[in-house]
């Protein structure tokens, strides 16, 4: 199974937040891969794959920045039409939840990636292996 780490940090919901945590990474020079942003009244969840998780990690942590690391499946696919029904088909069919799900571009025109947050990443990826999806590795998504 690959597994990606996948940065979670929160933020309070006011200006400049997510700016100071993309200068934080940028002077370390991390490189982000994909990135999504949810927010609600009072705070922002910012999540992260990056180019150097542990690098990144630290960097936040040594500036007080509330940060969780979770294990999340990243994966390429065709970009034509139908072809993430076509993922949701084979999770769907193996009683995998689907907690949520995020794009992100990889190195070529004629794919898309995405990562993929599920009840059972072992069980999910057992399940896209057999239904022939690629799954990404994080040494995959560095070399991006």
């Amino acid at each position: 199974m690959a597994n990606v780490r996948q940065i979670s940090v929160f933020v309070d919901n006011k200006p400049n937040r997510l700016a100071e945590v993309m200068k934080l990474l940028k002077d370390t020079g991390i490189n982000l891969r994909a990135l999504s942003l949810a927010d609600t009244r009072d705070f922002g969840l910012v999540r992260i794959i990056a180019n150097d998780t542990d690098k990144a990690v630290k960097t936040l942590k040594e500036n007080s920045y509330a940060v969780t690391v979770t294990e999340i499946l990243a994966i390429s696919i065709p970009d034509s039409p139908g072809q993430l029904s076509r993922v949701l088909d084979i999770l769907g069919a193996e009683n995998v939840n689907l907690e949520y799900l995020y794009a992100f571009t990889g190195t070529s025109d004629k794919s898309v990636s995405f990562v993929i947050r599920v009840d059972d990443n072992n069980h999910a990826a057992d399940a896209l292996t057999r239904g022939g999806i690629i799954q990404l590795t994080e040494n995959d998504i560095a070399e991006m």
